[in-house]
């Protein structure tokens, strides 16, 4: 869809990887990756909600505001995730934010900040269209893709009804190929 961040293909996915150099900066496009997290929620993670004292926690549990209330989703880490951020754990040091940064008024790398991180590493590769958002949407449609209910990619992006959703979901052509083929009468 015209204006809309670029859905990224393993391929590039796997060259941002390759280009990222810090393990912040891998755990900061895993994150967006692999849990279809917003940029701005990625930043403002605490490290008690990825981290125990002995590893790795199984799932990130996301506080999101929605109009009157918080909706919580309860995100598993993908084993690839669990990987980068174990190996981003010996880089952390104290407790408090994820991602700190002690040229922040908030304490935490800033939004502009791994948003040019990030823009960086796609403008490197040519990457036309791609933006921060770009993990979040990349995320969801191979999820859709690969046949997981949307109810299901609702609960872990966070969206407070399919329609706002569905707006996010890229359809391949092969998806109506194979959508038609699937007819055996």
């Amino acid at each position: 869809m015209p204006g809309q961040a670029k859905i990224l293909t393993p391929k590039e996915i796997d060259l941002v990887f390759k280009i990222l150099e810090s393990s912040r900066d891998k755990s900061i496009f895993a994150l967006g990756i692999y849990t279809g997290m917003r940029i701005g929620e990625v930043i403002r993670l605490k490290q008690d909600q990825v981290f125990t004292d002995g590893g790795i926690r199984y799932q990130i549990t996301v506080k999101r505001l929605k109009k009157k209330d918080a909706v919580y989703s309860d995100i598993p880490i993908h084993p690839k995730l669990r990987e980068l951020l174990k190996d981003y754990k010996k880089d952390v040091k104290g407790q408090g934010w994820l991602f700190p940064s002690s040229e922040s008024v908030t304490g935490h790398l800033s939004r502009e900040r791994a948003h040019r991180i990030l823009s960086e590493a796609f403008a490197a590769l040519n990457l036309q269209g791609a933006s921060t958002h770009s993990m979040r949407r990349s995320c969801l449609t191979f999820m859709s893709r690969a046949g997981i209910p949307l109810r299901t990619i609702q609960e872990i992006s966070g969206h407070s009804n399919l329609g706002q959703l569905q707006t996010y979901l890229q359809v391949d052509p092969e998806d109506k190929h194979r959508a038609i083929n699937v007819l055996k009468y």
